[in-house]
Protein backbone atom coordinates (compact mmCIF):
# COMPACT_ATOMS: atom_id res chain seq x y z
CA UNK A 1 0.00 0.00 0.00
CA UNK A 2 1.34 3.41 -0.87
CA UNK A 3 1.57 6.28 1.59
CA UNK A 4 -1.16 8.08 -0.32
CA UNK A 5 -3.60 5.65 1.26
CA UNK A 6 -2.34 6.69 4.71
CA UNK A 7 -3.56 10.23 4.06
CA UNK A 8 -6.99 8.83 3.19
CA UNK A 9 -7.67 11.71 0.87
CA UNK A 10 -11.02 11.80 -0.92
CA UNK A 11 -10.77 10.33 -4.39
CA UNK A 12 -12.08 13.29 -6.30
CA UNK A 13 -10.65 15.24 -9.17
CA UNK A 14 -9.88 18.31 -7.09
CA UNK A 15 -10.54 20.07 -3.86
CA UNK A 16 -14.04 21.52 -3.95
CA UNK A 17 -15.03 24.65 -2.15
CA UNK A 18 -18.37 24.90 -0.40
CA UNK A 19 -20.92 27.39 -1.67
CA UNK A 20 -21.25 30.32 0.69
CA UNK A 21 -23.34 33.44 0.54
CA UNK A 22 -21.32 36.21 2.00
CA UNK A 23 -24.34 37.93 3.44
CA UNK A 24 -24.17 35.24 6.06
CA UNK A 25 -27.26 35.68 8.14
CA UNK A 26 -29.57 37.41 5.68
CA UNK A 27 -32.04 34.54 5.55
CA UNK A 28 -32.28 34.42 9.31
CA UNK A 29 -33.76 37.89 9.42
CA UNK A 30 -36.18 37.79 6.51
CA UNK A 31 -39.05 37.29 8.90
CA UNK A 32 -38.39 40.44 10.95
CA UNK A 33 -37.24 42.42 7.90
CA UNK A 34 -34.63 44.10 10.11
CA UNK A 35 -31.87 42.63 7.97
CA UNK A 36 -31.89 42.08 4.24
CA UNK A 37 -29.30 40.87 1.83
CA UNK A 38 -27.55 43.63 -0.06
CA UNK A 39 -25.80 41.25 -2.39
CA UNK A 40 -25.83 37.52 -2.85
CA UNK A 41 -22.46 36.39 -4.11
CA UNK A 42 -21.61 32.69 -4.12
CA UNK A 43 -18.33 30.90 -4.71
CA UNK A 44 -18.03 28.92 -7.88
CA UNK A 45 -19.57 25.57 -7.04
CA UNK A 46 -17.09 23.50 -8.96
CA UNK A 47 -13.46 23.56 -10.01
CA UNK A 48 -12.69 25.06 -13.36
CA UNK A 49 -10.41 22.37 -14.73
CA UNK A 50 -10.50 18.61 -14.41
CA UNK A 51 -6.72 18.24 -14.56
CA UNK A 52 -6.43 18.90 -10.83
CA UNK A 53 -5.37 15.31 -10.29
CA UNK A 54 -2.32 16.15 -12.35
CA UNK A 55 -1.72 19.18 -10.12
CA UNK A 56 -2.46 21.70 -12.83
CA UNK A 57 -3.23 25.05 -11.20
CA UNK A 58 -6.94 25.47 -10.63
CA UNK A 59 -8.24 28.74 -9.29
CA UNK A 60 -11.57 29.62 -7.78
CA UNK A 61 -12.81 33.10 -6.96
CA UNK A 62 -12.69 34.92 -3.65
CA UNK A 63 -9.75 33.37 -1.89
CA UNK A 64 -10.84 29.80 -2.55
CA UNK A 65 -8.53 26.83 -2.88
CA UNK A 66 -5.89 26.52 -5.56
CA UNK A 67 -3.98 23.41 -6.55
CA UNK A 68 -0.56 24.47 -7.74
CA UNK A 69 3.08 23.64 -7.88
CA UNK A 70 5.03 25.09 -4.98
CA UNK A 71 8.53 25.03 -3.60
CA UNK A 72 6.95 24.06 -0.30
CA UNK A 73 5.50 20.83 -1.62
CA UNK A 74 4.83 19.10 -4.91
CA UNK A 75 1.10 18.96 -4.23
CA UNK A 76 0.65 22.21 -2.38
CA UNK A 77 -2.83 23.53 -1.84
CA UNK A 78 -2.78 27.28 -1.72
CA UNK A 79 -5.37 29.64 -0.42
CA UNK A 80 -4.68 32.82 -2.31
CA UNK A 81 -6.14 36.24 -2.07
CA UNK A 82 -7.50 37.01 -5.52
CA UNK A 83 -8.24 40.32 -7.08
CA UNK A 84 -11.60 41.54 -5.98
CA UNK A 85 -13.76 44.02 -7.78
CA UNK A 86 -15.85 46.60 -5.96
CA UNK A 87 -18.80 44.22 -5.78
CA UNK A 88 -16.74 41.60 -3.99
CA UNK A 89 -15.33 44.16 -1.58
CA UNK A 90 -18.91 44.99 -0.60
CA UNK A 91 -20.07 41.39 -0.47
CA UNK A 92 -20.73 41.41 3.28
CA UNK A 93 -22.70 44.64 3.34
CA UNK A 94 -26.07 44.35 5.05
CA UNK A 95 -28.81 46.86 5.73
CA UNK A 96 -30.10 47.04 9.26
CA UNK A 97 -32.23 49.33 11.38
CA UNK A 98 -30.12 48.46 14.45
CA UNK A 99 -28.89 51.49 16.38
CA UNK A 100 -25.47 51.65 18.02
CA UNK A 101 -26.92 53.80 20.77
CA UNK A 102 -27.79 50.76 22.94
CA UNK A 103 -25.20 49.03 25.14
CA UNK A 104 -22.59 47.09 23.18
CA UNK A 105 -22.24 43.36 22.88
CA UNK A 106 -19.29 42.41 25.08
CA UNK A 107 -17.03 39.49 24.20
CA UNK A 108 -14.71 38.06 26.83
CA UNK A 109 -11.70 36.41 25.22
CA UNK A 110 -9.73 37.28 22.10
CA UNK A 111 -8.95 33.86 20.68
CA UNK A 112 -10.29 32.48 17.40
CA UNK A 113 -13.85 32.33 18.77
CA UNK A 114 -13.88 35.83 20.19
CA UNK A 115 -12.31 37.45 17.14
CA UNK A 116 -14.64 35.63 14.72
CA UNK A 117 -17.76 36.58 16.67
CA UNK A 118 -16.57 40.18 16.96
CA UNK A 119 -16.14 40.40 13.20
CA UNK A 120 -19.58 38.92 12.48
CA UNK A 121 -21.39 41.17 14.97
CA UNK A 122 -19.58 44.37 14.02
CA UNK A 123 -20.19 43.76 10.32
CA UNK A 124 -23.89 43.36 11.11
CA UNK A 125 -23.94 46.85 12.65
CA UNK A 126 -23.64 46.04 16.35
CA UNK A 127 -21.37 47.89 18.73
CA UNK A 128 -18.82 45.36 19.99
CA UNK A 129 -16.36 45.50 22.88
CA UNK A 130 -13.87 42.64 23.21
CA UNK A 131 -11.80 42.24 26.38
CA UNK A 132 -8.66 40.10 26.27
CA UNK A 133 -6.49 39.56 29.35
CA UNK A 134 -3.28 39.02 27.36
CA UNK A 135 -1.26 41.74 25.66
CA UNK A 136 -2.13 40.38 22.20
CA UNK A 137 -5.12 38.43 20.85
CA UNK A 138 -5.09 34.93 19.41
CA UNK A 139 -4.78 32.58 22.39
CA UNK A 140 -3.20 29.27 21.34
CA UNK A 141 -3.30 30.41 17.70
CA UNK A 142 -0.59 33.01 18.31
CA UNK A 143 2.68 32.54 16.42
CA UNK A 144 6.08 33.79 17.60
CA UNK A 145 8.53 34.89 14.89
CA UNK A 146 12.23 34.59 15.76
CA UNK A 147 15.13 34.88 13.32
CA UNK A 148 12.86 34.09 10.38
CA UNK A 149 11.30 31.03 12.05
CA UNK A 150 7.57 30.96 12.80
CA UNK A 151 6.86 29.13 16.05
CA UNK A 152 3.28 28.05 16.53
CA UNK A 153 2.47 26.80 20.01
CA UNK A 154 3.13 23.19 19.12
CA UNK A 155 2.20 21.48 15.87
CA UNK A 156 -0.82 23.09 14.20
CA UNK A 157 -2.80 21.92 11.17
CA UNK A 158 -5.77 23.62 9.54
CA UNK A 159 -8.58 21.25 8.61
CA UNK A 160 -10.08 21.63 5.15
CA UNK A 161 -13.80 21.46 4.30
CA UNK A 162 -14.87 22.34 7.84
CA UNK A 163 -16.29 25.23 9.82
CA UNK A 164 -12.98 27.10 9.80
CA UNK A 165 -12.94 27.07 6.00
CA UNK A 166 -16.49 28.42 5.92
CA UNK A 167 -16.05 31.15 8.53
CA UNK A 168 -12.78 32.50 7.13
CA UNK A 169 -14.29 32.64 3.65
CA UNK A 170 -17.38 34.47 4.90
CA UNK A 171 -15.25 36.99 6.78
CA UNK A 172 -12.81 37.50 3.90
CA UNK A 173 -9.72 36.20 5.73
CA UNK A 174 -7.12 34.68 3.41
CA UNK A 175 -4.05 32.60 4.12
CA UNK A 176 -1.79 30.14 2.32
CA UNK A 177 -0.54 26.70 3.18
CA UNK A 178 0.34 23.24 1.91
CA UNK A 179 -0.59 19.64 2.45
CA UNK A 180 1.83 17.63 4.62
CA UNK A 181 4.66 15.89 2.82
CA UNK A 182 4.12 12.14 2.47
CA UNK A 183 7.68 11.10 1.74
CA UNK A 184 10.15 10.42 4.51
CA UNK A 185 7.55 9.04 6.95
CA UNK A 186 8.55 6.46 9.54
CA UNK A 187 6.68 4.48 12.14
CA UNK A 188 8.12 4.08 15.62
CA UNK A 189 7.56 0.65 17.19
CA UNK A 190 9.56 -1.24 19.81
CA UNK A 191 11.93 1.71 20.04
CA UNK A 192 12.99 1.43 16.39
CA UNK A 193 12.12 3.32 13.21
CA UNK A 194 10.47 1.44 10.38
CA UNK A 195 9.67 2.85 6.97
CA UNK A 196 6.01 3.59 7.34
CA UNK A 197 3.92 1.10 5.41
CA UNK A 198 0.66 -0.72 5.90
CA UNK A 199 1.29 -3.12 3.03
CA UNK A 200 0.93 -6.21 5.19
CA UNK A 201 -2.53 -5.14 6.25
CA UNK A 202 -3.55 -3.43 3.01
CA UNK A 203 -6.66 -5.49 2.16
CA UNK A 204 -8.05 -5.30 5.68
CA UNK A 205 -7.26 -1.57 5.97
CA UNK A 206 -8.96 -0.84 2.67
CA UNK A 207 -12.00 -2.82 3.80
CA UNK A 208 -12.20 -0.85 7.04
CA UNK A 209 -11.65 2.52 5.33
CA UNK A 210 -14.31 1.74 2.72
CA UNK A 211 -16.70 0.84 5.51
CA UNK A 212 -15.88 4.02 7.44
CA UNK A 213 -16.84 6.09 4.41
CA UNK A 214 -20.30 4.53 4.52
CA UNK A 215 -20.83 4.98 8.25
CA UNK A 216 -23.18 7.53 9.75
CA UNK A 217 -20.96 9.36 12.23
CA UNK A 218 -23.98 10.57 14.16
CA UNK A 219 -24.87 7.00 15.08
CA UNK A 220 -21.41 6.49 16.60
CA UNK A 221 -21.18 9.64 18.70
CA UNK A 222 -22.03 7.74 21.90
CA UNK A 223 -19.60 4.86 21.28
CA UNK A 224 -15.99 5.18 22.31
CA UNK A 225 -13.29 4.70 19.71
CA UNK A 226 -11.77 1.89 21.77
CA UNK A 227 -15.07 0.02 21.94
CA UNK A 228 -15.67 0.41 18.21
CA UNK A 229 -12.18 -0.77 17.28
CA UNK A 230 -12.35 -3.80 19.57
CA UNK A 231 -15.68 -4.86 18.10
CA UNK A 232 -15.22 -3.94 14.46
CA UNK A 233 -11.49 -4.18 13.64
CA UNK A 234 -9.94 -7.57 14.48
CA UNK A 235 -6.62 -6.96 12.64
CA UNK A 236 -4.12 -5.62 15.26
CA UNK A 237 -2.01 -3.61 12.79
CA UNK A 238 -5.06 -1.88 11.32
CA UNK A 239 -6.38 -1.17 14.80
CA UNK A 240 -3.01 0.33 15.77
CA UNK A 241 -2.95 2.43 12.61
CA UNK A 242 -6.43 3.86 13.27
CA UNK A 243 -5.55 4.63 16.89
CA UNK A 244 -2.47 6.53 15.72
CA UNK A 245 -4.45 8.48 13.14
CA UNK A 246 -7.13 9.37 15.70
CA UNK A 247 -4.52 10.53 18.19
CA UNK A 248 -2.85 12.78 15.64
CA UNK A 249 -6.18 14.20 14.40
CA UNK A 250 -7.68 14.95 17.81
CA UNK A 251 -4.54 15.38 19.98
CA UNK A 252 -6.30 12.97 22.33
CA UNK A 253 -4.59 10.01 23.99
CA UNK A 254 -7.75 8.51 25.45
CA UNK A 255 -9.52 6.13 23.03
CA UNK A 256 -11.68 4.88 25.91
CA UNK A 257 -13.17 8.38 26.23
CA UNK A 258 -13.03 9.69 22.65
CA UNK A 259 -16.18 9.52 20.54
CA UNK A 260 -15.82 7.06 17.67
CA UNK A 261 -18.20 9.21 15.63
CA UNK A 262 -15.86 12.17 15.80
CA UNK A 263 -12.60 10.25 15.34
CA UNK A 264 -13.82 8.30 12.30
CA UNK A 265 -15.34 11.39 10.68
CA UNK A 266 -11.88 12.98 10.57
CA UNK A 267 -10.11 10.15 8.75
CA UNK A 268 -10.91 11.45 5.27
CA UNK A 269 -10.32 15.12 6.01
CA UNK A 270 -7.05 16.63 4.69
CA UNK A 271 -5.21 19.40 6.52
CA UNK A 272 -2.90 22.28 5.65
CA UNK A 273 0.22 23.59 7.32
CA UNK A 274 -0.11 27.37 7.12
CA UNK A 275 2.61 29.64 5.74
CA UNK A 276 3.73 32.06 8.43
CA UNK A 277 1.89 30.09 11.11
CA UNK A 278 -1.58 30.59 12.54
CA UNK A 279 -0.82 34.22 13.31
CA UNK A 280 -1.96 34.92 9.76
CA UNK A 281 -5.48 33.86 10.76
CA UNK A 282 -5.35 35.87 13.99
CA UNK A 283 -4.19 38.99 12.16
CA UNK A 284 -6.83 38.58 9.46
CA UNK A 285 -9.68 38.14 11.94
CA UNK A 286 -8.48 41.07 14.04
CA UNK A 287 -8.31 43.29 10.97
CA UNK A 288 -11.81 42.34 9.85
CA UNK A 289 -13.26 42.95 13.31
CA UNK A 290 -11.58 46.32 13.78
CA UNK A 291 -12.35 47.56 10.28
CA UNK A 292 -16.01 46.77 10.94
CA UNK A 293 -15.93 48.89 14.09
CA UNK A 294 -15.29 46.41 16.92
CA UNK A 295 -13.16 47.69 19.80
CA UNK A 296 -10.53 45.22 20.98
CA UNK A 297 -9.08 46.05 24.39
CA UNK A 298 -5.98 44.13 25.45
CA UNK A 299 -4.67 43.51 28.97
CA UNK A 300 -8.22 43.81 30.28
CA UNK A 301 -9.08 41.02 32.70
CA UNK A 302 -12.79 40.48 33.33
CA UNK A 303 -13.62 39.46 36.91
CA UNK A 304 -17.39 38.99 36.87
CA UNK A 305 -20.56 39.11 34.80
CA UNK A 306 -23.43 40.65 36.75
CA UNK A 307 -27.10 40.87 35.78
CA UNK A 308 -28.41 44.33 34.92
CA UNK A 309 -32.01 44.44 33.68
CA UNK A 310 -32.32 42.80 30.26
CA UNK A 311 -28.56 42.90 29.85
CA UNK A 312 -25.44 42.55 31.95
CA UNK A 313 -22.76 44.56 33.67
CA UNK A 314 -19.18 43.41 33.14
CA UNK A 315 -16.78 44.09 36.01
CA UNK A 316 -13.08 44.34 35.19
CA UNK A 317 -10.02 43.83 37.38
CA UNK A 318 -9.30 47.57 37.45
CA UNK A 319 -12.67 48.16 39.13
CA UNK A 320 -14.41 49.62 36.09
CA UNK A 321 -17.80 48.37 34.88
CA UNK A 322 -19.33 48.25 31.43
CA UNK A 323 -22.98 47.63 30.58
CA UNK A 324 -23.72 45.11 27.83
CA UNK A 325 -26.82 44.26 25.82
CA UNK A 326 -25.44 40.70 25.51
CA UNK A 327 -22.30 38.89 26.61
CA UNK A 328 -20.34 36.18 24.84
CA UNK A 329 -17.85 34.22 26.96
CA UNK A 330 -15.24 33.01 24.46
CA UNK A 331 -13.17 31.32 27.15
CA UNK A 332 -12.45 27.89 28.54
CA UNK A 333 -15.34 26.27 30.46
CA UNK A 334 -13.77 26.75 33.89
CA UNK A 335 -13.30 30.48 33.34
CA UNK A 336 -16.81 30.86 31.95
CA UNK A 337 -18.25 29.22 35.06
CA UNK A 338 -16.16 31.30 37.46
CA UNK A 339 -17.27 34.60 35.90
CA UNK A 340 -20.99 34.03 36.41
CA UNK A 341 -22.76 34.00 39.79
CA UNK A 342 -19.48 33.37 41.60
CA UNK A 343 -19.21 30.00 39.92
CA UNK A 344 -22.55 28.73 41.20
CA UNK A 345 -24.58 28.71 37.98
CA UNK A 346 -25.69 25.09 37.64
CA UNK A 347 -25.28 24.60 33.88
CA UNK A 348 -21.95 26.40 33.59
CA UNK A 349 -20.60 24.60 36.64
CA UNK A 350 -21.66 21.27 35.11
CA UNK A 351 -20.01 22.10 31.79
CA UNK A 352 -16.75 22.92 33.59
CA UNK A 353 -16.89 19.77 35.72
CA UNK A 354 -17.51 17.49 32.72
CA UNK A 355 -14.77 18.97 30.54
CA UNK A 356 -11.60 16.88 30.33
CA UNK A 357 -8.83 18.74 28.48
CA UNK A 358 -6.54 17.09 25.95
CA UNK A 359 -2.94 17.99 26.80
CA UNK A 360 0.38 17.57 25.01
CA UNK A 361 4.04 18.20 25.68
CA UNK A 362 5.56 20.17 22.78
CA UNK A 363 9.15 20.68 21.68
CA UNK A 364 9.68 22.92 18.65
CA UNK A 365 13.21 23.12 17.25
CA UNK A 366 14.62 25.52 14.65
CA UNK A 367 17.64 24.23 12.72
CA UNK A 368 20.03 25.96 10.36
CA UNK A 369 19.72 22.89 8.14
CA UNK A 370 18.36 19.35 8.28
CA UNK A 371 21.17 16.82 8.87
CA UNK A 372 18.99 14.16 7.18
CA UNK A 373 16.83 15.96 4.64
CA UNK A 374 15.00 12.78 3.65
CA UNK A 375 13.67 12.12 7.18
CA UNK A 376 10.54 14.19 7.72
CA UNK A 377 7.96 12.44 9.92
CA UNK A 378 7.82 9.92 12.78
CA UNK A 379 4.50 8.45 13.89
CA UNK A 380 4.54 6.70 17.24
CA UNK A 381 2.69 3.42 16.71
CA UNK A 382 3.06 1.93 20.18
CA UNK A 383 3.91 5.16 22.00
CA UNK A 384 2.02 8.49 21.95
CA UNK A 385 4.74 10.41 20.11
CA UNK A 386 4.87 12.52 16.95
CA UNK A 387 7.57 14.43 15.06
CA UNK A 388 7.27 16.32 11.80
CA UNK A 389 9.25 18.82 9.75
CA UNK A 390 6.37 21.18 9.01
CA UNK A 391 8.69 23.58 7.19
CA UNK A 392 9.11 20.94 4.47
CA UNK A 393 5.55 21.79 3.42
CA UNK A 394 4.83 25.36 4.58
CA UNK A 395 6.87 28.53 4.80
CA UNK A 396 7.86 28.45 8.48
CA UNK A 397 11.64 28.84 8.21
CA UNK A 398 14.26 30.67 6.12
CA UNK A 399 15.29 29.02 2.88
CA UNK A 400 17.48 26.00 3.59
CA UNK A 401 16.58 25.92 7.28
CA UNK A 402 13.94 23.84 9.06
CA UNK A 403 11.38 23.94 11.85
CA UNK A 404 10.50 20.63 13.50
CA UNK A 405 7.53 19.98 15.82
CA UNK A 406 7.70 17.13 18.31
CA UNK A 407 4.83 16.15 20.60
CA UNK A 408 3.99 13.70 23.34
CA UNK A 409 0.26 13.16 23.80
CA UNK A 410 -0.63 12.99 27.50
CA UNK A 411 -3.30 10.83 29.06
CA UNK A 412 -6.05 12.73 30.91
CA UNK A 413 -4.87 13.27 34.45
CA UNK A 414 -1.27 12.36 33.60
CA UNK A 415 1.08 14.49 35.69
CA UNK A 416 3.38 16.80 33.78
CA UNK A 417 7.00 15.66 33.99
CA UNK A 418 8.88 18.42 32.14
CA UNK A 419 12.35 16.90 32.38
CA UNK A 420 11.23 13.38 31.43
CA UNK A 421 9.01 14.58 28.56
CA UNK A 422 11.75 16.76 27.12
CA UNK A 423 14.28 13.93 27.24
CA UNK A 424 11.79 11.65 25.51
CA UNK A 425 11.19 14.19 22.73
CA UNK A 426 14.90 14.87 22.32
CA UNK A 427 15.48 11.13 21.97
CA UNK A 428 12.79 11.10 19.27
CA UNK A 429 14.64 13.92 17.53
CA UNK A 430 17.83 11.85 17.68
CA UNK A 431 16.04 9.16 15.68
CA UNK A 432 14.61 11.61 13.14
CA UNK A 433 17.64 13.88 12.68
CA UNK A 434 20.89 12.46 14.07
CA UNK A 435 23.37 15.28 14.72
CA UNK A 436 20.64 17.91 15.11
CA UNK A 437 22.15 19.51 18.23
CA UNK A 438 24.97 21.09 16.20
CA UNK A 439 22.42 22.87 13.99
CA UNK A 440 20.09 24.35 16.63
CA UNK A 441 19.12 28.02 16.23
CA UNK A 442 16.37 28.12 18.83
CA UNK A 443 14.04 25.84 20.79
CA UNK A 444 10.67 26.20 22.47
CA UNK A 445 9.36 23.71 25.03
CA UNK A 446 5.86 23.52 26.51
CA UNK A 447 5.65 20.68 29.05
CA UNK A 448 1.84 20.63 29.28
CA UNK A 449 -0.11 22.61 26.73
CA UNK A 450 -3.89 22.33 26.53
CA UNK A 451 -4.56 21.35 22.92
CA UNK A 452 -8.31 21.20 23.47
CA UNK A 453 -10.37 22.39 26.44
CA UNK A 454 -12.65 19.37 26.28
CA UNK A 455 -12.18 15.92 24.78
CA UNK A 456 -15.23 14.97 22.72
CA UNK A 457 -16.47 12.22 25.01
CA UNK A 458 -18.66 9.33 23.93
CA UNK A 459 -20.36 9.08 27.35
CA UNK A 460 -21.62 12.66 26.97
CA UNK A 461 -23.02 12.05 23.48
CA UNK A 462 -20.04 13.11 21.37
CA UNK A 463 -20.27 16.48 19.64
CA UNK A 464 -24.05 16.38 19.98
CA UNK A 465 -23.71 16.32 23.75
CA UNK A 466 -21.69 19.52 24.03
CA UNK A 467 -23.37 22.67 25.39
CA UNK A 468 -24.93 25.07 22.92
CA UNK A 469 -23.91 28.71 22.72
CA UNK A 470 -26.97 29.91 24.70
CA UNK A 471 -26.51 29.52 28.47
CA UNK A 472 -29.63 27.92 30.03
CA UNK A 473 -31.57 30.26 32.31
CA UNK A 474 -29.56 33.35 31.42
CA UNK A 475 -31.01 35.24 28.43
CA UNK A 476 -28.48 37.17 26.36
CA UNK A 477 -25.52 35.22 27.78
CA UNK A 478 -23.62 32.91 25.43
CA UNK A 479 -20.49 30.76 25.28
CA UNK A 480 -18.17 29.83 22.42
CA UNK A 481 -15.00 27.82 22.09
CA UNK A 482 -13.62 24.39 21.27
CA UNK A 483 -15.93 22.85 23.90
CA UNK A 484 -19.17 24.34 22.53
CA UNK A 485 -21.69 23.30 19.89
CA UNK A 486 -22.44 20.25 17.74
CA UNK A 487 -19.91 20.89 14.98
CA UNK A 488 -16.21 20.22 14.65
CA UNK A 489 -13.41 19.97 17.17
CA UNK A 490 -10.49 22.16 18.28
CA UNK A 491 -10.30 25.19 15.94
CA UNK A 492 -13.29 24.11 13.85
CA UNK A 493 -15.45 24.05 16.98
CA UNK A 494 -14.16 27.53 17.87
CA UNK A 495 -15.18 28.90 14.49
CA UNK A 496 -18.53 27.09 14.36
CA UNK A 497 -19.62 28.07 17.86
CA UNK A 498 -18.58 31.70 17.30
CA UNK A 499 -20.68 31.85 14.14
CA UNK A 500 -23.64 30.23 15.88
CA UNK A 501 -23.39 32.51 18.92
CA UNK A 502 -23.16 35.61 16.75
CA UNK A 503 -26.27 34.54 14.86
CA UNK A 504 -28.20 33.97 18.09
CA UNK A 505 -27.16 37.36 19.45
CA UNK A 506 -28.22 39.10 16.25
CA UNK A 507 -31.61 37.40 16.33
CA UNK A 508 -32.17 38.20 20.00
CA UNK A 509 -31.20 41.85 19.74
CA UNK A 510 -33.25 42.27 16.58
CA UNK A 511 -36.31 40.77 18.27
CA UNK A 512 -35.78 43.08 21.24
CA UNK A 513 -35.57 46.11 18.95
CA UNK A 514 -38.69 44.99 17.11
CA UNK A 515 -40.57 44.82 20.40
CA UNK A 516 -39.24 48.24 21.33
CA UNK A 517 -40.39 49.74 18.02
CA UNK A 518 -43.84 48.21 18.44
CA UNK A 519 -44.08 49.59 21.98
CA UNK A 520 -43.02 53.05 20.82
CA UNK A 521 -45.60 53.06 18.03
CA UNK A 522 -48.34 52.13 20.53
CA UNK A 523 -47.40 55.06 22.73
CA UNK A 524 -47.39 57.46 19.80
CA UNK A 525 -50.80 56.19 18.70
Amino acid sequence: MSLSVWTVLPGRACVRIFNAKFTVFGNAFERSKLFSCHKEVACFDSCLRSEARERVGTRVRMGAMVLCRSRYGSNAHKRLTTRQDSTQLKRDSVMTTHSRTQSPVIIVGGGLSGLSAAAYLARAGHAVLLFEKASTPGGRARTRERNGFFFNQGAHAFRLHGAGERVLSELGVSSSGSLPQLSGTFGLADGKLHFFSTAAAAPELRRVLDRVEQLNAEELQERSLQEWLEQEVPHPQVRQFLLTRARISTYTHAPDLLSAGLALSLLNTPVLYLDGGWQTLVDGLRQQAQEAGARLIMQARVEAIEGAGEGYRVRLADGSRQDASAVLLATDPETASALVADGTHEALRRFAAQAIPACVACLDIALRRLPSAENLVILGMDRPLYASVHSASAHLAPEGSALIHLMKYLRPGEAAEPEGSRQELEALMDLLQPGWRAEVVEQSFLPQMIASNAIVQARLGGVSGRPGPAVPGLPNLYVAGDWVGPEGEKADACFASARSAARLIMTKLSDRQSASLVSSSDVLA
